[in-house]
């Protein structure tokens, strides 16, 4: 898979989620709030492979590079950030006027967040480009895994473990084993 296919799967896959959810509740605020949660948990599955992607690519050769995954997660959470922006404007307007310091915020470190990690996905020669991909993706993933650890409905805490695999990939990609470098060496 080549090119910026990855981006558009995720782009269609979570409009096709969002569509869907909207199809099946209809247009009201608990349609709006579902959409959002869908969606949401849609780009999570992008952002678990992107984020595993170093240590994914020991198993799968044919892994899109993890630039591209991460950019896929940022252009699917996009679709999330248009569901929520259509669930503050029409049903929760009232909740952004009572309170628009939080709302805002919230918005603004979400948002900031994962397109930093967007924006310097691709790899450059600099240092601090390079860090601030890094704290900025770790950022976005700690959010993520701190949610679902925590998440009110029990059953969707398990959605804390792909992503644990997922740092453990990650942490894990530059590892190897001593046996092998020494075949390798000898």
């Amino acid at each position: 898979m080549g090119g910026r296919t990855p981006i558009w799967i995720a782009v269609a896959g979570n409009c096709v989620v969002a569509a869907a959810t909207y199809a099946v509740f209809g247009w009201n605020a608990a349609a709006a709030h579902a959409a959002a949660r869908n969606t949401a948990r849609f780009s999570l599955i992008w952002l678990t492979v992107g984020f595993a992607a170093p240590g994914l690519v020991r198993f799968m050769r044919t892994l899109p590079p993890e630039t591209r995954l991460i950019q896929a997660f940022v252009s699917a959470h996009l679709v999330h950030f248009a569901t929520v922006g259509l669930l503050l404007t029409i049903f929760e307007w009232a909740r952004v006027t009572q309170n628009p310091v939080e709302v805002t915020a919230t918005v603004l470190i979400g948002a900031g967040a994962v397109l930093t990690a967007g924006l310097t996905a691709t790899p450059r020669a600099s240092r601090l480009y390079t860090g601030i991909h890094g704290v900025t993706l770790y950022i976005v993933f700690l959010i993520f895994f701190a949610a679902y650890l925590r998440h009110p409905v029990k059953p969707l805490r398990l959605l804390a473990v792909p992503l644990g695999i997922a740092l453990l990939l990650r942490l894990t990609s530059r590892l190897t084993l001593y046996s092998a470098r020494a075949r390798a060496a000898g």
